[in-house]
């Protein structure tokens, strides 16, 4: 009988529990962050009538073009976590819902900043969304396999 040795590298297979809840928390941060871009952000203004500037500077002003708002950058960063469902590690997730926080954390300091403003529920709701979107990165498969694996042959 000869031995052989394989070298093996892979992923060893996640409960289908654990993947049943990834894509569950994904689908609702996602959903979340969307819809967060239509409701109000600050002074009864929805993210997708709000400029990205809005996330840099105390400029509130209104944009018609949705590719220039802050909304737009949410619908987006949810599209990307949906995206993100492809990869089985879950790092496009968590990192999905590591811009969601970080867009959140921008408004936020500039809403503080300005005296006439605060936070409204679709601002919240997206803050929600990317926090979702983190934990259910994290219910990726387990670690890596690697290493080698002995492989017996038999004589016929």
């Amino acid at each position: 009988m000869a031995m052989h040795t394989v070298h093996r590298t892979g992923y060893s297979s996640a409960r289908p529990g654990l993947e049943a809840g990834r894509l569950v928390l994904t689908l609702i941060g996602g959903a979340a962050l969307i819809i967060g871009a239509f409701l109000d952000w600050t002074r009864d203004t929805a993210a997708t009538s709000l400029t990205n500037r809005s996330l840099f500077q105390m400029d509130f002003s209104a944009r018609t073009d949705i590719v220039k708002t802050a909304g737009g950058i949410a619908i987006l960063i949810g599209l990307l976590a949906v995206v993100g469902l492809i990869d089985r590690t879950g790092w496009l997730t968590r990192l999905a819902g590591a811009l969601g926080i970080v867009m959140f954390v921008l408004f936020a300091v500039e809403v503080y900043r300005s005296s006439q403003h605060s936070l409204q529920v679709g601002a919240w709701l997206a803050l929600g969304g990317g926090v979702v979107l983190v934990l259910g990165g994290m219910l990726g498969p387990r670690a890596p396999i690697e290493g080698p694996m002995v492989v017996e042959e038999r004589d016929r």
